[in-house]
């Protein structure tokens, strides 16, 4: 069965956004819903920050029902787009945190309420196909915005 299908806080194309720009985009504007929208804010700030002891450079597309104006999404859909290189020049021990926040996604879901997915940078079809996905309706035909950040 599909989830009702929320109207979309962006309508169209990529809107580059901070992490300080999260609680604008993604609480504020919800009376109803907001601690619980809060808690998943916190809860993705957190797989975030042990994202950030990876030191790689990512692209980070946010959607789902998170990105809609849907009251009490379950999680926070999101897609990190890497240079294939950066992760085979990882040390090991940064390696098994990129596994353990990358392949483990059931963990990740239950542990931070994050679905993630990520892909190679420098692969066009993989590029364009999450496009496809996150950017339109389940008809994969009606467009929807992206929201996405930058990690240098």
């Amino acid at each position: 069965m599909r989830e009702i299908e929320y109207t979309p806080i962006l309508t169209n194309g990529f809107k580059d956004i901070t992490e300080s720009d999260l609680q604008k985009e993604f609480v504020k504007p919800f009376d109803n819903g907001h601690e619980h929208r809060n808690k998943l804010l916190i809860n993705f700030g957190h797989f975030l920050d042990q994202f950030k002891k990876l030191g790689i450079q990512a692209e980070v597309w946010i959607d789902g029902s998170f990105a809609t104006y849907a009251p009490d999404p379950s999680d926070v859909d999101v897609v990190f787009y890497f240079e294939t290189e950066q992760i085979d020049l990882l040390e090991e021990e940064k390696k098994q945190l990129f596994n353990k926040l990358f392949t483990s996604r059931d963990f990740m879901r239950n542990l931070y309420k994050v679905e993630v997915h990520y892909g190679e940078k420098d692969n066009e079809m993989d590029y364009q196909q999450w496009i496809k996905t996150f950017g339109t309706y389940y008809d994969n035909i009606t467009p929807k915005g992206i929201f996405r950040m930058m990690y240098n």
